[in-house]
């Protein structure tokens, strides 16, 4: 070829970008088809690059790097995994506190409603009136016990208020009990001391108790530990058994007196 020939080329390889990708790409598949296609000059080809210290060097750069992320991703997933379980404990605290809190919430206002029957006694056993009669003077029965069987003299005008809790009963074995609200609490609290005498009849006397305090006072008379338990203006008073000592129990959060060793 001419020089003037290979300058024409020279120029327009240089002038033509078009030219130049096509030639590129032409060359680039004749070379990747002759890799594909001859095993041994790839082979070849490898070891004398994996023979340079400066590609040894990068490829221990590489794993080097690769180890580093390794420790780093390791270390931030522990880290998440320790911030995760001290944000459960934590939250796991504040439900307890609150749990526990709102237990001595409900606690206080039941001591609250308690407070208000403070005045007021059930009398159990009392007969009712044949089924079918308009009305009974309870005030009148209640008054003849406290008079006749307790030996206190208490009249109607003692009695702020009196009444049958539930229906009628139909079976004169079990009447319904009669609740009766005092006008002052010192006639309340002498009647309820000499209940006593009723021991020997099928009479009883018991404390007006809310619904919460009545099922703490049955939790606690069933406990294996308690001889005997009663109450006390609301409050409720076991005896254990094995220290023959008494414990005051205000709520569930008490009933650990009935064990402890102290």
């Amino acid at each position: 070829m001419s020089a003037k020939l290979k300058q024409q080329v020279t120029d327009l390889l240089l002038n033509n970008s078009d030219i130049l990708k096509l030639i590129a790409e032409a060359v680039s598949l004749l070379i990747v088809d002759k890799f594909t296609n001859n095993k041994e000059t790839v082979g070849q080809i490898a070891e004398k690059i994996s023979n340079k210290p400066d590609f040894i060097k990068a490829i221990k750069l590489n794993t080097s790097d690769q180890e580093s992320l390794k420790q780093e991703l390791h270390e931030s997933l522990s880290f998440d995994y320790k911030n995760l379980q001290d944000k459960q404990q934590e939250l796991e605290k504040i439900c307890r506190e609150m749990r526990e809190t709102n237990q001595d919430l409900v606690w206080g206002l039941d001591s609250l409603e308690q407070y208000g029957r403070r005045n007021c006694l059930l009398f159990h056993g009392v007969p009712e009136p044949p089924h079918g009669s308009r009305s009974e003077n309870t005030n009148t029965a209640v008054i003849a016990i406290m008079n006749n069987k307790l030996g206190i003299r208490v009249n109607e005008s003692d009695l702020d208020r009196s009444h049958r809790i539930g229906r009628q009963k139909r079976s004169a074995a079990k009447p319904g009990p009669i609740i009766v609200k005092f006008i002052s609490y010192k006639t309340r609290a002498e009647v309820f001391r000499n209940k006593r005498s009723l021991k020997q009849t099928r009479l009883g006397i018991t404390e007006s108790l809310t619904r919460k305090r009545a099922e703490l006072y049955s939790n606690v008379s069933d406990h294996p530990n308690v001889e005997t338990a009663w109450t006390i203006d609301g409050r409720v008073v076991a005896l254990r058994y094995d220290t023959k000592t008494k414990v005051y129990i205000e709520s569930p959060k008490d009933l650990c007196k009935l064990t402890d060793p102290n």
